[in-house]
């Protein structure tokens, strides 16, 4: 299968749009299942970014009433899931230690036939773990980076960045839907295509900037943007920031994923 290149031009065509006469409804829903106890920043972080890249409302799961709502007033909270019928895409794993409350969730998901879901970090551990592998939707999107994937595989790390193109399709083709692989040259791959991002540098090495790709991708979701679409779009200009990052004479050691939230708006811009 061959490699595509997705760079400044698809991004242009993909980024959605917001005419005059749109409202919040406009931007759909999305549900952010993450965050606990001393983890509550990795939430933040995702639901930041899936409000930043155009979200009309973003939800937390605040399952034991502990979310700091006050802090964050961009953000509507609830305390259990019901029907997912007016949310338009689901982003589960940020910061997240319930394992056994994932995995219900992702059964639940597939059950109720919720076609948009992200799952990251501790989703995909819990994942790698579960004794009954479910099949899940062509729609749903996974990010690993190289060492979530060793732990989704079975294999060695190693051997994932020596042919990192080659363990993208055997994920896809064990979990059955889009493989979002992170790092270098972040390749995204379904069942028909393998795209490699055209952007990003080693600045995004740094604790908390895939929960906010999680987010962007949460975000592009729900308005509507197709799942291989929207985890290309995201990726994109998630490196774009990382990129301007640097052109603006600042040091790869330096950046946080709320530099990110913060240059999102206008990098988005640009890529626009």
């Amino acid at each position: 299968m061959n490699v595509n290149t997705y760079s400044k031009s698809w991004a242009r065509k993909q980024i959605p749009l917001r005419k005059n006469t749109d409202n919040k409804s406009s931007g759909g829903k999305t549900l952010v299942i993450a965050g606990s106890e001393g983890k509550w920043g990795a939430a933040i972080l995702c639901a930041k970014a899936a409000s930043r890249s155009g979200a009309g409302y973003v939800y937390v799961l605040n399952k034991n009433n502990d979310f700091p709502s006050c802090e964050h007033p961009d953000f509507l909270t609830i305390k259990k899931i019901g029907g997912l019928s007016e949310f338009q895409s689901i982003a589960v794993g940020p910061g997240l230690i319930d394992k056994k409350f994932i995995e219900k969730c992702i059964f639940k998901f597939i059950k109720l036939k919720f076609r948009t879901v992200v799952l990251d970090a501790e989703a995909l551990n819990t994942l790698a773990k579960m004794k009954k592998l479910p099949k899940l939707p062509g729609t749903w999107i996974l990010t690993p980076h190289e060492g979530e994937l060793s732990r989704l595989l079975d294999i060695s790390s190693k051997k994932i960045k020596a042919n990192r193109k080659k363990y993208a399709l055997i994920a896809q083709k064990k979990f059955g839907c889009i493989i979002l692989l992170k790092g270098f040259h972040t390749l995204v791959a379904d069942s028909t295509d393998v795209w490699k991002v055209n952007s990003g540098n080693s600045s995004l090495a740094k604790a908390g900037t895939g929960d906010v790709l999680t987010g962007m991708i949460a975000g592009f979701l729900s308005q509507n943007v197709k799942p291989i679409h929207a985890a290309c779009l995201a990726a994109y200009v998630h490196g774009m920031i990382a990129d301007q990052w640097i052109d603006d004479g600042n040091d790869h050691l330096s950046l946080t994923a709320s530099d990110m939230l913060t240059r999102l708006p206008a990098v988005l811009k640009k890529s626009r």
